[in-house]
Parts: C-alpha cells; sequence; structure tokens
C-alpha cells in the first residue's frame, strides 16, 4: 500500500506541478492585490478626504454617467478605506462586457477607466488563477488541480505519518537528494492544513461552476442587452442601503447591484451586524424594483442551514481577507507552498532519474 501511495503521490504530484506553482504564486498576489494596487497606481485607487463626508451615493452615480454616456453603471464597491477610492462597474450599452473604473468619493471624480475587468491587476491574476486562460476549460482543470493538491497533502500526511521525529530535520552536510527531501517534507507537513483548505475550496468552486455549465441551459445573450438606462432617472439609489437596513436590522452593504438586463433589480449584497466569524461580505442580500424602488426579497444568511453558511466562509478561507495583514501574510506564505512542494517534488524525481539514467 505505502508503495501505491508513493507512486500516485509522485505521479500526480509531477502532473500537477506547474499548474499548482501557477495557481500558488497568483494565489499570493490575490492576497495583496489591493496594497499592489495602491502601490503600483495610487493615482487610480487612493484619495485624499476631505472635512466634509462623502459625497452621496447618487451624486457619485450621476458623475459617472456623464463621464461615460455609452455606458450603464451595473456595479458599485464603496470603499471601506477612507483613503481608498471606489471601485465601479460599467457596461456599454449594446454587450456583455464588463469594465472597471474608479471613483473619488469625496468629490465625485473618475480617477480611471472604463477597462475590461480582466484588465486591472485583480480581474488578470483572478482569471489566471481560477482558470488559466483557458475559459470554461481552464476553469476545469483548476478544479482539478484542487483535487490533485488535496490528495497530495493526505497522501503525504499518510507517507510521512511519523513526522513529528524528523520534521524540522534538515541534512545540510549529506547530498542534494537528501536535503530536497528533508525539505519537501518539511513544508508539506507544516502547510497541509492550509492546502488541503485552499485546495477544498477552489475544488469546490470550479468543479461545482463545471457540473453547472455543463447540465444548466446556456442563456441567450440576446436577451440581456440593452442600449438605454435601465432604471428611471432620479432614481434615490443613496437610499437603499438604508433601507435594507429597515429590513434586515444590522445590515451593511459591501456591493451594490445594479440592473445590468432589462426588468432586473438592485441587489444590495452584504453582511448582517452580528454575523458570526469567518463570514464573507456579500453573504446576504436585499433587493430592490429598480422601477419603482419597491422592496423584492431578503436574504438573510443567518438563517440558513449550516451547509449554507459553512460554503459562505469559503471565501474568506480562501483568500485570508477576514484578520488583517497578520493574516494575509500567514496567507501569502501557505500560498506559496503548493509552489515550493512542486519544485522540491520535481527536483527530488529528477535526482533520482539520473542515477537510473548512468
Amino acid at each position: 500500500m505505502r508503495k501505491l501511495f508513493w507512486r500516485l503521490h509522485s505521479v500526480i504530484g509531477l502532473l500537477s506541478a506547474i499548474g499548482l506553482i501557477v495557481i500558488g504564486l497568483t494565489g499570493v498576489v490575490l492576497v495583496f492585490n489591493e496594497e499592489i494596487d495602491a502601490l503600483v497606481a495610487p493615482e487610480l485607487h487612493r484619495v485624499e478626504p476631505t472635512a466634509a463626508s462623502r459625497l452621496s451615493m447618487n451624486e457619485r452615480v450621476a458623475a459617472v454617467e456623464r463621464e461615460f454616456p455609452r455606458h450603464a453603471v451595473t456595479g458599485w464597491k464603496p470603499a471601506v478605506d477612507v483613503h481608498a477610492a471606489d471601485g465601479v462597474f460599467v457596461m456599454p450599452f449594446g454587450t456583455r462586457e464588463w469594465h472597471y473604473v474608479t471613483v473619488d468619493p469625496y468629490r465625485a471624480v473618475v480617477l480611471g477607466g472604463p477597462r475590461l475587468s480582466e484588465s486591472t491587476l485583480k480581474g488578470w491574476v483572478l482569471e489566471l488563477h481560477s482558470a488559466l486562460f483557458l475559459g470554461d476549460i481552464g476553469v476545469a482543470i483548476a478544479g482539478l488541480l484542487g483535487v490533485a493538491l488535496c490528495f497530495l497533502g493526505l497522501s503525504g500526511l499518510w507517507l510521512y505519518r511519523r513526522f513529528w521525529k524528523s520534521i524540522f530535520r534538515l541534512r545540510i552536510k549529506s547530498s542534494m537528494r537528501l536535503l530536497l527531501g528533508d525539505f519537501h517534507r518539511m513544508v508539506g507537513v507544516l502547510s497541509v492544513v492550509f492546502n488541503l483548505l485552499l485546495g477544498f475550496t477552489g475544488a469546490f468552486w470550479n468543479v461545482s461552476h463545471t457540473i453547472e455549465h455543463l447540465s444548466e441551459p446556456h442563456e441567450s445573450e440576446d436577451e440581456v442587452l440593452f442600449s438605454t438606462k435601465l432604471f428611471p432617472v432620479g432614481f434615490d439609489v443613496a437610499s437603499l442601503p438604508g433601507r435594507a437596513k429597515e429590513h434586515l436590522p444590522g445590515f451593511e452593504t459591501h456591493y451594490i447591484s445594479f440592473p445590468w438586463k432589462p426588468e432586473g433589480p438592485f441587489t444590495l449584497w452584504g453582511s448582517a451586524e452580528d454575523s458570526a466569524w469567518f463570514r464573507s461580505p456579500y453573504g446576504s442580500q436585499v433587493s430592490f424594483d429598480s422601477q419603482t424602488g419597491a422592496f423584492v426579497s431578503l436574504h438573510d444568511l443567518r438563517k440558513e442551514g449550516l451547509w449554507a453558511q459553512v460554503k459562505d466562509s469559503f471565501e474568506p478561507l480562501h483568500f485570508g481577507n477576514f484578520g488583517g495583514l497578520p493574516i494575509k501574510i500567514l496567507w501569502a506564505a501557505a500560498g506559496m507552498a503548493p509552489g515550493l512542494l512542486a519544485v522540491s517534488g520535481m527536483a527530488i524525481w529528477w535526482k533520482r532519474r539520473k542515477p537510473r539514467a548512468r
């Protein structure tokens, strides 16, 4: 049995090595995407607060519509940091292309855009991380890489089940093969919990997406194209977060989905004030009619079953965005582990292969 597991561990590790390196490195970038954006292009992502508070959402929306009259505002992410710009999605009329702009919330000034959301740093890296630039096929492959990471973690833990005896041993003065083996074992054991967590959550999302894509009929693109604004002029967008709190006390809005197809609603995505730890910022939703502003529906995650709440925790647990900078550093270090294991595993295989060749 041990020999079989060893062979499977080696073969699956070699086959998935390049993919795990890519996914691991891009995952590290995604953990710090906001900090990298602010460092690389501060003029697009950083703002200076004014003595007055932020302008109303109505004024900010109107500023974007004036700047891009042939685009519809389709999503708005209000900044949490007082020095951060709002993130806004717009869609050119007659298309389904999501573009991204940033807005100064204190002055209602557009800072940059519109750019295809995939062309932003986060969009580009996320597409590589989750789909390898291969569309639905890439999503399926990335899902299988997540499954492989889980198997490698479990099989490695079984193969080195007596790891506590030599977990921190690095035989530096021995052969390179022994040193690589010690390093591979140490990194694998220390990161196994993270590898299982990151592998399972990523595999769940991608495999679920692939199954849904194959089993559900595709929506015709003609049904969602539009050439005019989809909500009335003067619609009071600014009142929606306050009204959402009336229906869901303590609700904090983190993203507003504007109607992006005819008769679509305004949907506010956020979290309740007393939500448990490890909750995503988008677990609960409140929707309003885009023509009349009337309340349409409510989804309170706290009233859902255990599995729904577990699934909601996947997002913060996968990206490490729930505990500030220390957690981000820890998650970034964990994200490097699959790449380190892949490189060291390939090196071990190569060292073993050389004597046989001789």
